[in-house]
């Protein structure tokens, strides 16, 4: 049975006589917890939030000296043994002690990484310096990995990758992993037992491709158009959510307008009783039905999904959140222009009921002052809303640099360009406590 959580700093005050000597265990489903040393020497275990800690459903094995020993020559059998959270758990083999306590990890890390565009030119890693890259956020905290600290996480709190979130602009432009530089480095996550959510960003999804990098504006029928390289790129978001939902991601919704045309489908999950919301591009990107043999895609004003969010983030206001999209609030060149649906030239695809949307911004190239005032409408409606959140958080990719803004009472933080010069192997990670959101963002680095 779970019982109330006792901070470090509480357990360290706390006595209990135990050897020098190594004791772990295995646990149910394979599953790996966290141990460090405490000052008072015994061995702080903490466990992920999905683990009972009822007899039989928690250890599984116990090692001694890096070797198996039976669980029945312990004393008292650690697979058997009632558990009790936070109290001095001793365990006898061999005439020797071994003291324990044993915790819920309320504390997490969430790694977030974006704009790693693999095998494009484009400030992008090669296949192989992305698998390096995956490599070393799974080895986070573990032997042989980089080690990092946070300044408000408990005593003897170890940062792992215990969720890691890709923020769009995954390949190269036309490919949408074709060619699976990027799908192969991100399956290790889920080999790792790691959950690993991603979005397109605007590199990943026409009509939003760059003029300079693909001509086409808009979606086409074939194995060369945008209707396959979206199905690419969006059939990739879906299995990484169906991967992640295996290894602790609860409670998935995707945002569409009830009726059709539903393609782009924005998502919601719950971890560690944190909610996270995932606005692909942006949440504001127009969905579309796909086109046929004989008719052209038709796009469709984005009111349905946002509507559909508003009453979502009603119904859990009292979550603490973490929000985020492909685009920033306010930050980078042109940042308003992103907001309207525009490519590099200020060309767009008009939704066909466009006329009636209540968030204005695709009907043509604006000037400067327009694109404020229609980006702004759009700005406006989506913070209100995530201001409604329990200690919201949004965080987001596109710039290729680091960089915090608050836009109308809403903190956004961008994380630079994974491949970038000057920031390889950038990232943030992200302290997180359950049921409270956000305690801590830093900026880190892995070699490759």
């Amino acid at each position: 049975m779970r019982l109330k959580f006792l901070t470090t700093l509480t357990i360290a005050l706390l006595l209990s006589v135990a050897t020098s000597a190594q004791m772990t265990f295995t646990f149910s489903g394979g599953v790996e917890a966290k141990t460090s040393s405490l000052p008072d020497g015994t061995t702080l275990v903490t466990l992920p939030n999905n683990l009972t800690l009822n007899p039989g459903e928690c250890i599984t094995g116990v090692n001694v000296g890096g070797s198996s020993v039976p669980a029945s020559s312990v004393v008292p059998n650690p697979t058997t043994t009632i558990i009790t959270e936070g109290e001095i758990e001793t365990f006898v083999y061999d005439g020797k002690a071994y003291s324990f306590r044993f915790i819920y990890d309320e504390y997490f890390t969430v790694v977030m990484f974006g704009d790693v565009h693999v095998d494009e030119s484009r400030e992008g890693l090669t296949t192989a310096q992305f698998k390096t890259f995956v490599n070393d956020i799974i080895k986070m905290g573990k032997s042989g990995g980089k080690s990092f600290t946070f300044d408000n996480a408990p005593a003897g709190f170890i940062p792992t990758a215990d969720l890691v979130i890709c923020l769009g602009d995954m390949d190269k432009d036309s490919q949408s992993d074709k060619n699976g530089g990027y799908a192969t480095g991100t399956a290790l996550f889920d080999g790792a037992g790691i959950p690993f959510v991603d979005m397109v960003g605007n590199h990943d999804m026409v009509p939003d491709y760059w003029t300079g990098e693909n001509p086409d504006k808009g979606l086409t029928y074939g194995s060369t158009g945008g209707s396959s390289c979206n199905d690419i790129a969006l059939n990739l978001v879906s299995t990484h959510i169906n991967q992640a939902k295996t290894h602790g991601i609860t409670d998935v919704t995707r945002f569409t307008d009830g009726t059709k045309h539903t393609q782009a489908q924005p998502y919601a999950f719950l971890f560690n009783g944190v909610r996270f919301y995932v606005g692909q591009t942006y949440w504001f990107q127009k969905p579309y039905d796909k086109p046929g043999l004989l008719s052209a895609a038709k796009y469709y004003k984005p009111d349905g999904v946002i509507s559909a969010l508003d009453t979502y983030v009603d119904a859990h206001a009292t979550e603490p959140s973490i929000w985020t999209q492909h685009y920033p609030f306010a930050f980078g060149s042109d940042c308003d222009r992103w907001w309207l649906d525009q490519n590099d030239v200020g060309k767009t695809i008009l939704p066909t009921d466009n006329a009636t949307s209540a968030y204005p911004g695709t009907q043509t190239k604006y000037g400067t002052g327009d694109a404020v005032s229609a980006a702004n409408t759009r700005k406006n409606a989506l913070s209100n809303i995530i201001k409604k959140t329990k200690n919201p958080v949004h965080f987001s990719g596109h710039v290729h640099s680091y960089g915090t803004n608050t836009y109308n009472g809403v903190t956004d933080h961008s994380v630079a360009s994974t491949g970038g010069a000057g920031h390889m192997g950038a990232a943030f990670i992200v302290l997180c406590k359950k049921d409270e959101g956000v305690k801590e963002i830093k900026q880190v680095s892995f070699n490759y």
